[in-house]
């Protein structure tokens, strides 16, 4: 049986007119489906409001990677607001540094940062 560590959990919550998608563990080459089709049933209610809480991710490979960048271009072409929290584990986020995608996501440092981004003036 696996350990959690080896799995994600990927659970909703809606604060307002944002929801946030809260990521746990790990999105590898055989969860990423989880975390990608959680997004999409987002897009899928036309929740236009975003977060997705990378906050508890302990690893991500390159399939979650691509999962990222396809829901920013997917938010653009519909006009959504979307924002992800930076995980918090220290190795996994000078990952996301040194692959760049810290400069092409829309980052924040905390749930309550990406709430305030996403929502709707």
């Amino acid at each position: 049986m696996p350990e959690r560590r080896d799995k994600v959990v990927v659970a909703a919550q809606t604060v307002g007119p944002v929801v946030i998608l809260h990521v746990a563990g790990s999105v590898d080459h055989l969860t990423y489906y989880q975390l990608e089709e959680a997004i999409q049933t987002q897009l899928d209610r036309r929740q236009m409001n975003l977060v997705v809480n990378l906050s508890d991710l302990t690893y991500i490979s390159s399939a979650g990677i691509n999962t990222l960048g396809h829901a920013v271009s997917q938010y653009e072409k519909v006009k959504g607001r979307l924002s992800y929290v930076r995980p918090s584990n220290t190795a996994q986020w000078h990952f996301f540094t040194t692959i760049g995608v810290d400069q092409i996501f829309p980052w924040s440092v905390s749930v309550e940062e990406a709430i305030k981004k996403v929502t709707p003036q």
